[in-house]
């Protein structure tokens, strides 16, 4: 397992043109949400003096009053397109896939970073979106399971004299939840890989063999991604931390600063996907090597014998 997260950490390192066009994809696909926003909120305060406060601390009652100004429903404008947004992304999510693992499958290929990623993917596409509505429909099924049988079996503590037994009982459910749809996402991503390796067409075949990889290998497959996550959970936390020691963003200066410490850990978020898309890469070939085919027979009969001189 370490020597597949060193391998995703040289090939998030290494791909660097990568990591930049994914950190630019996502920031432009962001606009789709945050444009209207910005154009709302610059139209509703730059006549209002209680907007020099919305600099120093978050305002309620200014937000309230900002959805109230022009009786359009705002709230409701934004929520749609933040929900265009998340469609958008999650079609996005399969579309660069193909081409993350293109690229991460052909370095020693001399061809163009771009045609490479153009490539995968196309190549991979319609592949890929078959995988995410299986995955999406078992996920969907599997987690309500979970949710419903875990909700029965905790309920009795969270009707006890016991203080905690509330508490004790949401976090068992929520990380219950969480271990069985990680399963499935872990799946997703080992199918994705397979397939592009393997070039499989059955899609559904190739999925449910990949759960049955995970289930064989549960303990390197959930150290992988939780690996990854937890450093990116410490990067978040340094921007926290920042966030909180930092004087209010009340100047420009502040306010570009506080925007280069939010791309840096978008970045990261990139590079730490990148790594462990590439970390499973790695395992996946060392744990389920691609079947080599074998050497064909030639039969020598003597028709293809030439007669003796």
């Amino acid at each position: 397992m370490l020597a597949s997260i060193g391998h995703g950490l040289r090939a998030a390192g290494t791909q660097r043109k990568l990591v930049l066009l994914l950190w630019a994809w996502y920031g432009l696909l962001s606009f789709v949400p945050v444009f209207p926003a910005f154009v709302w909120l610059s139209s509703g305060l730059n006549m209002r003096p209680a907007s020099a406060t919305a600099l120093q601390r978050f305002d309620f009652g200014l937000l309230s009053e900002l959805s109230n100004y022009d009786q359009s429903g705002v709230f409701g404008l934004l929520v749609v397109a933040a929900m265009a947004a998340m469609v958008v992304a999650l079609v996005s999510s399969t579309f660069v896939m193909g081409g993350v693992l293109e690229v991460l499958g052909s370095e020693d290929e001399p061809r163009m970073f771009m045609h490479r990623f153009s490539r995968g993917c196309g190549h991979f596409f319609w592949r890929f979106v078959r995988l995410a509505l299986i995955a999406g429909i078992s996920l969907a099924i599997v987690v309500g399971i979970v949710a419903a049988a875990v909700g029965a079996m905790t309920a009795p503590m969270g009707k006890t004299e016991w203080e905690p037994g509330w508490y004790l009982a949401g976090l068992i459910t929520v990380v219950s939840i969480a271990i069985a749809a990680a399963y499935f996402l872990l799946g997703l991503d080992y199918a994705r890989i397979r397939v592009a390796r393997d070039g499989s067409r059955g899609m559904f075949k190739a999925y449910v063999a990949s759960l049955g990889f995970v289930a064989r290998h549960a303990l390197p497959a959930y150290g992988l991604g939780l690996t990854f996550v937890a450093a990116l959970a410490g990067v978040a936390l340094l921007y926290l931390a920042y966030e909180t020691n930092s004087p209010a963003a009340a100047t420009t200066g502040a306010i570009v600063l506080l925007l280069l410490f939010q791309q840096i850990v978008v970045i990261a978020r990139v590079f730490a996907r990148v790594g462990l898309i590439g970390a499973e890469r790695h395992y996946f070939a060392l744990a389920s090597p691609a079947a080599t085919p074998a050497p064909a027979v030639v039969t020598v009969t003597t028709a293809d014998v030439p007669p003796p001189v």
